[in-house]
C-alpha cells in the first residue's frame, strides 16, 4: 500500500474508482493517512470534486511575496506550483497569482495586492466536461475547485483535464457512429450488444420506410429499369446527410456550442437543413436523369 501514499489524491481516486466497492473500502481502511483520498471519493463520478486533487499551494492574503517564495522552496508533495492560491481566514478563495508574477514583484508586497482581478473557478459538482471547457477556453494549467461557500477545496490540473477530454471524445465518437456508450474494457458480448442495439433502431426504421417506398414504385421500376440505378445515389446521399447532422450536433454538445435546452430548436434546424439539401440534390438528380443516354422507355414484356 506504500504506492498509494506516494501518489496524488486524484490518481488514488482514479484507481479506487475502477475497483469494486468492497475493495475500495478495504484499501481506504489501509491508507487512511493519505490526505484527501476518502474525502474525494464522496463526490459524484465525472464531477470536479471526483477528479480534483487536494494537494495545492495556498497562502493567506497578508503573506508577502518574499515569504511566499520561501514557502515554495520547501514544497515537496504539491502537484502543481504554477499558481499560488490566495485565501482568507475561512479558507475562502480570494484570488490566484502566477509563479512568474510572484518572483518578479517586490519582496515586501502582500499577496492581496497581486491577485488577479478575475479568477476562474468551478464548483465541486460541476460536470467534468465543463471543467475541461474552462481550462481549454482560458488556457490555464489548473482550475480551483470551490464549495458552496467559495472555500477552496482542491484543484483540477491540466493532466486530469487531458484524460477527461480523451474520455469525452471517445464517448462522442461512439455516439456519432451510433454505437452508444460501449465499455471497451468489457468482454461481455451481451452487454456491448445491448448498448449498440437501440442506436441502430432508427436506421432500421429508416430502411423499412425506404423498402416500403420502393415497393410502392415496383411497377414503375419494372417499366423503366434504369430508375433502379438511382437508388444507391439516393440512399447514399441520405446517409451522408444524416452523418453530417450527427457530427455537427455531437461536436456542438462536446464543445458547449449547443445547449441541451435548445434540443428542439437544433432538431428543427437540422430537419430544415436536411430537407433543403435533399430538395437541392433531388432537383440536380432529376436534371441529370433527363440526359439523352438514359432510356426510360422500355416497357415490361407481356
Amino acid at each position: 500500500m506504500e504506492i498509494f501514499r506516494l501518489l496524488p489524491t486524484d490518481d488514488v481516486n482514479e484507481i479506487l474508482g475502477s475497483l469494486p466497492l468492497d475493495q475500495q473500502e478495504k484499501i481506504l481502511a489501509l491508507i487512511q493517512d493519505v490526505d484527501g483520498a476518502e474525502h474525494v471519493m464522496q463526490y459524484q463520478e465525472k464531477t470536479a470534486g471526483h477528479i480534483m486533487t487536494t494537494h495545492f499551494f495556498a497562502l493567506p492574503e497578508n503573506t508577502t511575496a518574499a515569504d511566499a517564495t520561501a514557502e515554495i522552496r520547501q514544497l515537496a508533495d504539491v502537484e502543481m506550483v504554477f499558481y499560488v492560491y490566495v485565501i482568507d481566514k475561512q479558507n475562502g478563495l480570494k484570488g490566484v497569482i502566477s509563479l512568474r508574477q510572484l518572483v518578479t514583484t517586490a519582496p515586501t508586497t502582500p499577496l492581496r495586492e497581486l491577485i488577479s482581478a478575475q479568477t476562474y473557478t468551478v464548483h465541486i459538482n460541476t460536470p467534468q466536461e465543463e471543467v475541461a471547457q474552462v481550462v481549454s477556453r482560458y488556457n490555464i494549467m489548473a482550475v480551483p475547485v470551490v464549495d458552496q461557500l467559495r472555500r477552496l477545496v482542491g484543484i483540477v490540473t491540466v493532466d486530469d483535464v487531458i484524460d477527461v477530454i480523451r474520455e469525452e471524445n471517445t464517448e462522442d465518437m461512439f455516439k456519432m457512429s451510433g454505437a452508444g456508450e460501449i465499455d471497451l474494457t468489457s468482454r461481455s458480448i451481451l452487454k456491448n450488444t445491448r448498448a449498440r442495439l437501440p442506436w441502430l433502431f432508427a436506421s432500421f426504421i429508416g430502411g423499412i420506410l425506404a423498402a416500403y417506398i420502393i415497393g410502392n414504385f415496383e411497377t414503375q421500376l419494372k417499366r423503366a429499369a434504369a430508375l433502379a440505378a438511382f437508388i444507391p445515389i439516393i440512399m447514399g446521399m441520405g446517409g451522408n446527410i444524416g452523418t453530417q447532422s450527427s457530427t455537427i450536433v455531437v461536436r456542438g454538445l462536446a464543445t458547449g456550442g449547443i445547449n441541451l435546452k435548445e434540443t428542439w430548436q437544433v432538431l428543427w434546424r437540422e430537419l430544415v437543413n436536411g430537407t433543403s439539401i435533399g430538395l437541392t440534390y433531388g432537383l440536380m438528380l432529376s436534371l441529370f436523369a433527363r440526359l439523352p443516354f438514359w432510356d426510360f422507355s422500355t416497357e415490361e414484356a407481356s
